[in-house]
C-alpha cells in the first residue's frame, strides 16, 4: 500500500483529503496543528514547520506521493506578511527540492485555486492557459492571489527540470461540510438557518465565483495520484502546463445567485417556515463587476472531465446537501 504525504493536512481541504485517502493508502499529515479528531488513528502525524526544510524532509521520509495544501490566507496574509511570504513561498520551494531530491517519492499534486485569475474583467474563454491576473482582485486578496501564483510557478519550474511529476489541480472555490466560517456561502446558510438577512454587499454582488463540491475535490485528487502512481503521466513533460487541471463546476454564479438560492432552499427544506430576506450592503464602494458580467465566460474543464473521468457536482446541489445536513434532513 502507497503511502502519501498531505503537507497541510490539517486544514479544510488537507483534512477533507487525508480522511477520503484513508480508506485507499496510508496517509501521513504533515503540519504544524494536530489533525481534526475524527482522523485519530486513521493517520499517521508528523509535527512539521515547512519553513525548515531539514524538518519537512524528515516528516516526508519514505513518502511515496506528497500533496501540498498548505497555505497562508486571507485574513491572516494581511496581518502577518512575512509569515505568509516564509510559508507560501519558501515553504513550497522545500517541498518541492523534497520531493525532487527523495528517491522514494515519485510526484505531487498543489492545491491551486481559480483565484489566480482575478476576479474583475473576466471575459472569453478560461481554460489552463488562461492566464495570471493578480491585480484584478480586491485588495484584501491580493497578497492571497500572488501566493498562489508563486506557488504553481515554482511548482511548474521544478516540472520542467526535475525527473519526478508535478502537477497542480486549480480549484474553485470548495463547497461542503466543514468549510471555513468567513465564505460566502457558509455566512448565508447560518444567517438563513437562523432567519436572519442574506447581506450580500452592492459592489460584489454580481461578482462571478466558480464553485467545486469538496467530495469532487477528493475525488480528483485521489485519480490522479493513481495515474501518476501507475505512470501513465510520465509522458506529460514537454509543457508544464500540461499538468495543470482547472477543476470547478463550469457556470459561474454570482454571489447575489448564491444568496438567491441558499434562501430558496431554506423555504423548501424547512417547508417556509423560515425565510430569510435578502437585504444588500452598500458601504459606498464603487462596483468593478457588470450585471451582466458573467455571460461573458465560456469556462472549459474537459481536462478534469476526461483526464480524471470526472463528471461535476452543480454547485446547487452542493448547498442542497449541506442544509439539509444542517437540518438532519440527510444523514
Amino acid at each position: 500500500m502507497h503511502k502519501i504525504g498531505i503537507v497541510g493536512g490539517a486544514g479544510y481541504i488537507g483534512s477533507a483529503l487525508s480522511e477520503y485517502m484513508c480508506n485507499t493508502f496510508r496517509v501521513r499529515v504533515i503540519d504544524k496543528s494536530l489533525p481534526p479528531s475524527n482522523l485519530k488513528n486513521k493517520v499517521e502525524y508528523q509535527e512539521c514547520d515547512i519553513r525548515d526544510y531539514d524538518e519537512l524532509k524528515r516528516g516526508l521520509k519514505d513518502i511515496d506521493f506528497v500533496i501540498h495544501t498548505a497555505i497562508v490566507q486571507i485574513p491572516l496574509i494581511n496581518e502577518a506578511r512575512k509569515l505568509g511570504y516564509e510559508v507560501n513561498f519558501l515553504g513550497t520551494q522545500n517541498v518541492c527540492k523534497t520531493v525532487d531530491e527523495s528517491p522514494s517519492i515519485k510526484g505531487m499534486i498543489l492545491s491551486g485555486t481559480w483565484h489566480v485569475f482575478g476576479e474583475q474583467d473576466l471575459s472569453g474563454l478560461i481554460d489552463e492557459a488562461f492566464g495570471f491576473r493578480p491585480d484584478k482582485v480586491e485588495e484584501r486578496a491580493r497578497l492571497y492571489c500572488l501566493s498562489k501564483i508563486a506557488q504553481e510557478c515554482i511548482v511548474r519550474i521544478f516540472n520542467e527540470f526535475s525527473s519526478k511529476v508535478y502537477t497542480i489541480i486549480r480549484m474553485g472555490t470548495v463547497l461542503g461540510e466543514g468549510m471555513p466560517e468567513k465564505t460566502a456561502a457558509n455566512i448565508f446558510i447560518e444567517k438563513g438557518l437562523k432567519g436572519e438577512p442574506l447581506t450580500p454587499y452592492k459592489h460584489s454582488m454580481h461578482r462571478p465565483m466558480l464553485y467545486v463540491d469538496i467530495k469532487d475535490v477528493c475525488k480528483a485528487y485521489k485519480r490522479l495520484l493513481e495515474r501518476i502512481m501507475e505512470g501513465s503521466r510520465q509522458n506529460h513533460k514537454r509543457n508544464s502546463l500540461d499538468n495543470v487541471i482547472n477543476l470547478f463546476w463550469p457556470k459561474p454564479l454570482t454571489i447575489l445567485e448564491l444568496s438567491h438560492i441558499i434562501k430558496n432552499l431554506i423555504v423548501k427544506y424547512t417547508n417556509g417556515q423560515i425565510e430569510p430576506p435578502i437585504k444588500i450592503l452598500d458601504v459606498g464602494l464603487t462596483s468593478p463587476y457588470d450585471e451582466q458580467g458573467k455571460e461573458k465566460l465560456e469556462v472549459n474543464v474537459s481536462k478534469a472531465e476526461q483526464l480524471l473521468n470526472m463528471k461535476l457536482i452543480n454547485p446547487k446541489r452542493s448547498l442542497e446537501r449541506m442544509i439539509k445536513k444542517k437540518l438532519s434532513l440527510e444523514q
